[in-house]
């Protein structure tokens, strides 16, 4: 999955989406802009999370985590709905975790973010 091309959060969200599109769940055309996301890239198991605001007003939050001890190994993906007035997602495990704004993943997109003046 490692691409030296891009940036690791980059290559997990892409895969993420390719997921998330073969369960029929997201699509990258339904997403409006990646507002916010956090990774802890770790040699064992990484993680990563994005919250994604959708055409039609509605927030998802998408998560991603795969341990990279050996090919084949497992994958987990679990895409939640946040409420209007959620900003981020209650975590399970939140130690370690810091948000950025994703703008080279929105960039990817072809989504330019709303100015902020």
């Amino acid at each position: 999955m490692v691409d030296q091309a891009r940036p690791g959060d980059l290559t997990a969200f892409i895969h993420a989406l390719e997921l998330s599109a073969e369960g029929g769940y997201l699509d990258a055309d339904d997403i409006a802009l990646v507002e916010s996301a956090w990774q802890i890239p770790d040699a064992v198991v990484s993680s990563y999370g994005w919250v994604l605001a959708l055409k039609g007003d509605r927030r998802l939050y998408l998560e991603y985590t795969i341990d990279d001890t050996a090919p084949g190994m497992p994958e987990e993906l679990d895409l939640i709905e946040l409420r209007p007035d959620q900003t981020y997602p209650a975590l399970k495990h939140d130690g370690g975790v810091y948000w950025y704004q994703p703008d080279h993943i929105n960039a990817h997109l072809g989504i330019r973010p709303p100015a902020l003046h």
